[in-house]
């Protein structure tokens, strides 16, 4: 089951939205989503990136742990 669809929908939007600029980035970060499970399953450039788009939108991160970051975006 893909992680993808737990995404938060404001870094999805931003993630979408930087689509044309950034293709090849944009579908490796989806491919890489849609083929994990857990989001540890991720690759560090993927959970990195998405951190990034989090803070960008100044996200409200609960903690300064890498992994608990991740598990905020996704909702978990």
């Amino acid at each position: 089951m893909s992680i993808l669809k737990d995404l938060n929908l404001e870094i999805r939007k931003a993630l979408d939205a930087d689509k044309e600029l950034y293709n090849h980035l944009h579908a490796k970060m989806i491919n890489d989503m849609q083929k994990a499970t857990l989001v540890t399953d991720l690759s560090v450039g993927t959970a990195n990136t998405l951190i990034s788009y989090g803070e960008g939108l100044e996200m409200n991160f609960e903690s300064n742990n890498f992994v608990l970051k991740l598990y905020q975006i996704f909702g978990k």
